[in-house]
């Protein structure tokens, strides 16, 4: 589903979809994205990771449904 555009997936969220979003762009599975911003959630750095969840939460357009989630959908 990489098209190059960044979007949140709210069809895949936990909180925002920010994680399943970064998951869909990268093409990696979405546990990892979440345990990377767990972890650097505790651990203490310089840059703040929940300041960094809740601005790509603002800035992050929803994803919108194509055609073929639509149809998957109706069909479930």
């Amino acid at each position: 589903m990489n098209n190059n555009r960044l979007f949140r997936d709210v069809n895949n969220k936990v909180i925002g979809g920010v994680a399943a979003g970064l998951a869909n762009y990268l093409q990696i599975d979405v546990t990892i994205i979440r345990i990377l911003l767990v972890m650097g959630f505790f651990v203490p750095v310089h840059f703040p990771v929940f300041i960094f969840y809740i601005v790509m939460w603002i800035a992050m357009p929803k994803g919108v449904k194509t055609s073929n989630q639509i149809q998957s959908s109706a069909m479930h």
